[in-house]
């Protein structure tokens, strides 16, 4: 059975894209150094073959326990550390606006859903004032014993979070991920939830790159992101994702109406919505 595919997903990354890096923030929070954390610790794992995902996690259980300086650090705990979190200028009304946007075209009656896909720590996004605006988020989890975060649950690398591009292209609903097969079972295109065109990619940096060309290369959008204000950001946001032609654009992270990012998403999805009244009138 053909699906009715007038869904448009915009897709986003979490840290330096929705807001501040949140674990360095969490990090900070409880006082530790986070120079040390992420260019000695981290940057010595990574070079002794950790993934980095991986090695960054094991870092923070290194730091939980008593008397320890993550303390008897929950998954409550880091909900309710993401409560505090600050999003950037333009959230969420960006969200509510392009919902607007959809519901005027009366032709196709698009639907603009919203997702995040991050290599950061899900309980936090999921704590954050944004989450209540999200169809779907995924990032990676902590297991506890005895309400104490102990071990990793899920970690999503780089091109894990492609995985989860297929799992909304799909129309797989598993929050909770007791059927992890699942994503790789046969559905035709025709029955797709969302198409890849019909979606939009925006993320800061290299970890991003498998979804940028992943929908890029399928007939969506993908916009990279990146903090004029540091020194290095601008540099390495053209040699790695500008020159190589991985993303549209690239513009600092604000979603308000006259920010040029924002402006973009909301062109996007118009052209999006009216792309969906043409099918609909023709077919």
């Amino acid at each position: 059975m053909s699906a009715p595919q007038n869904i448009i997903a915009v897709v986003f990354d979490f840290d330096d894209t929705l807001t501040d890096d949140s674990t360095t923030k969490l990090l900070a929070h409880h006082g530790i150094d986070t120079e040390e954390f992420w260019k000695v610790k981290v940057k010595s794992l990574a070079e002794e073959g950790w993934d980095p995902t991986l090695g960054y996690l094991k870092l923070i259980l290194d730091n939980v326990g008593a008397g320890k300086a993550l303390g008897k650090l929950s998954n409550s705990s880091l909900r309710a550390f993401g409560g505090t979190l600050k999003l950037y200028r333009g959230l969420p009304k960006l969200f509510v606006d392009l919902k607007k946007l959809a519901q005027a075209h009366t032709v196709s009656n698009p639907v603009v859903e919203f997702y995040i896909i991050s290599g950061g720590i899900e309980e936090v996004i999921r704590g954050s004032k944004i989450a209540k605006h999200v169809h779907g988020i995924w990032g990676c989890r902590f297991a506890e014993t005895d309400g104490v975060i102990s071990h990793v649950k899920n970690v999503i690398t780089f091109t894990e979070k492609t995985r989860f591009i297929f799992e909304i292209n799909k129309g797989i609903a598993d929050p909770d991920r007791k059927n992890p097969y699942q994503v790789n079972q046969d559905v035709p295109s025709s029955a797709r939830r969302i198409p890849l065109s019909n979606m939009i990619y925006v993320g800061d940096g290299l970890t991003d790159v498998p979804c940028f060309s992943l929908i890029g290369h399928s007939g969506g959008e993908a916009f990279g992101v990146f903090d004029p204000s540091r020194a290095d950001s601008p540099k390495k946001a053209w040699e790695q994702l500008a020159a190589p032609r991985r993303v549209r654009s690239l513009n600092a992270p604000k979603y308000g109406p006259t920010d040029e990012l924002g402006a973009l998403l909301r062109a996007t999805v118009q052209h999006m919505c009216l792309r969906l009244d043409v099918r609909a009138k023709t077919a």
